[in-house]
């Protein structure tokens, strides 16, 4: 009798392989349009990132006008990071949008519009893996009799 056994994965986030950006932090000048959007009003381009990445209304405003600077922006890319699957981890966000925030939010937007692009967004794409395997039979040792002993019960001889 063959046991099938399914796996089912979804890509990116954490059952999935960790990819890197699809840009590098530097690379402002591959989308102008992005690189003056992340310069010249960047508190657009962070309302602009929350809104895509499912963080509308309030929640964007929020982020933008109420959360501290690299705060709001290291929150934004560590989900950005978790839904896509991208490599890195929460200290190195905080690290990069504090010390270049306006590269970190192009490269953020510059992602999202790489990825809405290629795949779209929130939409996982599913791995499934079929293992079937076969029981190994082998030929077993000879069986050896084992001998059974019969425990007597002892009887005491009445003491006097």
């Amino acid at each position: 009798m063959a046991t099938t056994t399914v796996v089912q994965t979804t890509g990116g986030g954490l059952g999935g392989g960790l990819r890197p950006f699809s840009s590098g932090l530097c690379d402002c000048f591959n989308d102008m349009s992005i690189c003056c959007c992340g310069l010249f009003c960047g508190s657009c381009l962070l309302y602009q990132n929350a809104e895509q990445l499912g963080e509308g209304g309030c929640s964007a405003c929020c982020i933008v006008c109420c959360i501290p600077p690299p705060w709001g922006q290291a929150l934004l890319r560590v989900k950005l990071r978790t839904q896509e699957g991208i490599m890195g981890n929460i200290c190195d966000d905080i690290c990069t949008v504090s010390c270049c925030g306006p590269c970190a939010l192009c490269q953020e937007a510059r992602e999202i519009k790489y990825v809405q692009m290629t795949s779209g967004f929130n939409q996982p794409q599913q791995q499934v893996t079929v293992v079937t395997t076969q029981p190994n039979f082998q030929a077993a040792a000879p069986v050896q009799p084992v001998a059974v002993v019969q425990q007597q019960q002892y009887q005491q001889p009445p003491s006097y």
